[in-house]
Formats: structure tokens, sequence, C-alpha cells
């Protein structure tokens, strides 16, 4: 079965450019890839087309050689050419760039699943002459417009499974346990360690456990540091090194410069449910777990991440509190709208917030987001 992805190649790829499609492992990125050329190769017979493997030796000498000659054998006249996992590759970028300086017709792919890596590779090579997507778990509407959302099931299957594209497409629970174990044990970290030098698997899954107990709360990185018997520094690098993979993605909070409000913290909310309830052993359905609120928050606050990403990326988004306890769950900023939202699985309504929030921010706007009205925030 094969949902189709929203974002689209076609409205990306240039000739003389090239398109990177960043993404965590498993979310789908040669499987875009490749339905695209299979897609291109029915609509232009004559395409000429190459495809390379970036963890393959003989790939990796081409495009790691920064030789002119040595890509011009290897290219030819080709069209459009692809190179996946290109993260392995030593020097793609400066290839990269060789390619687009000299064949100025070929229209060039590259994805790589973490992007701290691919991107410090090609990042100042090819300013000017990339374009990129970032690729997440499957997104609500792209399940809806296949016409595979089911929101009955389908709401507690999310909160309990997640959106990867392997997870969601098989029907037996069991199994969907067993492709997430999988995941968190021999893929999840597997860029982290290789390309960061980070040795120690089992302080970074420690880490991810104590954030995933810590969903929509404030997080204290001297609390972590101290409880790892690490540095705060160290803490603060694995984190960044999380959220470049797209394993977490941080919310920071929102000041005007009051006194009054809570600034410099941040929350960490994590890119899909089914890695998180992996790494805590917990796929329980949603009715009577006492993390359901917080699943919830997660859930509407990485879809709308991904509503923005695919749609209207001109975003930011924060949470807000006040030294008082007066708190705003999510709150999105674009042009001179400030938009507060507060996140509950049963509609409801905290009048001290809503009056505290829109106090301090007359301009501002105030919703409640709950299970029966979350479809249009998230679609």
């Amino acid at each position: 079965m094969y949902i189709p992805r929203f974002p689209k190649i076609e409205a990306k790829i240039e000739a003389g450019k090239v398109l990177v499609i960043y993404g965590a492992r498993q979310v789908g990125k040669s499987f875009l890839v490749n339905k695209y050329l299979e897609k291109a190769a029915l609509e232009t017979p004559a395409l000429r087309r190459l495809f390379f493997n970036g963890e393959d030796v003989n790939t990796q000498a081409i495009f790691s050689s920064m030789s002119l000659k040595t890509l011009d054998e290897a290219i030819g006249d080709a069209e459009l050419m692809v190179l996946d996992e290109a993260q392995v590759v030593r020097n793609v970028g400066i290839s990269l760039k060789l390619l687009t300086d000299t064949k100025p017709r070929l229209k060039i792919i590259v994805t790589g699943s973490s992007s701290f890596e691919l991107s410090g590779q090609i990042g100042e090579p090819l300013v000017g002459r990339m374009n990129v997507i970032n690729l997440l778990p499957l997104w609500e509407k792209e399940i809806k417009d296949a016409g595979l959302l089911d929101y009955v099931t389908g709401f507690d299957f999310a909160l309990r499974f997640g959106r990867y594209p392997a997870v969601f497409l098989e029907p037996v629970v069991e199994k969907k346990k067993e492709i997430l174990t999988n995941i968190v044990n021999s893929y999840l970290l597997k860029d982290i360690l290789a390309f960061e030098k980070v040795k120690n698997s089992k302080l970074i899954l420690d880490l991810l456990k104590l954030l995933a107990y810590q969903i929509g709360n404030e997080v204290s990185t001297n609390e972590i540091a101290n409880k790892l018997s690490i540095s705060r520094n160290t803490v603060n690098r694995y984190l960044n090194l999380l959220e470049q993979n797209f394993i977490i993605l941080s919310l920071g909070s929102f000041a005007k410069n009051l006194r009054n409000e809570i600034r410099k913290k941040e929350k960490y909310y994590f890119y899909d449910l089914g890695i998180r309830n992996a790494l805590i052993e917990n796929f329980d359905t949603i009715d009577g777990r006492g993390d359901n609120g917080a699943l919830f928050e997660n859930f509407l606050i990485v879809e709308r991440r991904k509503r923005n990403a695919y749609t209207d990326p001109y975003k930011s988004v924060y949470f807000w509190r006040k030294l008082s306890g007066a708190e705003v769950d999510f709150v999105e900023t674009y042009s001179n709208r400030i938009d507060g939202y507060e996140f509950s699985l049963k509609e409801k309504a905290s009048n001290k917030s809503k009056i505290s929030w829109l106090e301090n921010y007359n301009n501002a706007t105030w919703k409640n987001i709950h299970k029966d009205n979350y479809k249009d925030f998230i679609i």
C-alpha cells in the first residue's frame, strides 16, 4: 500500500541545483524518491537517470574523490541523478558543487538521514545551489487524503504507535511493537553514534527516557546532567544532536521582556510517539493511561509542526508561562499575529490562563483545542 507524501519533489527539483531530502531513518526518504523515479520513467521514458547508494563503497569512492574526471566518467550524460544516504560520503558537498558547476542541465536529488552531518558537509559548498525538504513521519493529512484515516481507532493508534510509514501500514499490533522496538535498538541513534563519535548509546537512550517522562514539562538540563552524571554541556550537545536528527523537537518560551514571564526555558517533544512509547515500553491503550494528556499535547504539536513545515514554514512556535502559574501550551506567531492554544482531551477552559494571556497580549487570540475539534488544527 502506498501513501502519497505531501512534499512534492516536482515542485522543488531544478536543473543545476541539488534537492536535499533530510529525515530520520525509516521515515520513507528512499521510498519517496523511488516513487518519483517510477513516475519520471513513465512520463519521460527516454530520461537518462542514475541512482547511487551512499553506503556502497564504489559510490563513496566516486563522490569523495573531488575529481571532476572521476565524476564525469560516472555521471556521463545523465539528466537526473539520485544519491541516497549521502551523509556517509566524505567531501560530498564539494563533489556536488563540481557537478552543479559543470553540468547545469543535471537534476540532482540527495537524501540524508542525518541533517547535522549532511548539512555540515554541503551547506557552504552549495550556498544558492540547493533546495531542501525535511521529510517527517506521516502527517494526518497524508493519511486522510489516501482514504486511510479512521478517526476512531486512528486517534488511539496515533498516540500509541506513532506515524512511521511501516508501523502505520502494519495491521498487526504485536508487529507494530516489534518494528518500533527494532527502530529504537537498530536505527534510531545510528548516525549520531557513527558521525559524532558518541560511543555510549545507553547514555543517550537514558536521556531520551528522561525526556519521554517529561513531555509537556519544562526541562532542566542541570537536573538531567545530575541524574546521568554528565556535564550540562554534554546534555545540551546530545539534545542538539537528537533534535537535528529528527528524534525530538524543542519548544522555547515566549516572552516580550515582561519581568513576570518565564524565559529561556524549553520543553521537548518527540517527532514520533511510537518511538517515545517504545523507549518506555508502554503501548497501552489511551483510556486510563496517566500520560494520555501529555501524549495528546505531543501529538498536536508535532502534527502542527508537520502542517507548518509543508504549508506555512514561516511561523514561529513557543509555549508561554507566567511566574503566577498561568500558561498557554502552544503559541504561534507570524506577521503581526500572536495565537495562543490550550490543549486538553476534553473541552475545558482555563479562565486564569486565558484572562492572563489576553491581558498581557491584547492583540492575541486564544483557543482551546480538544478531542472534538483538533482535526482542523492539524490538517
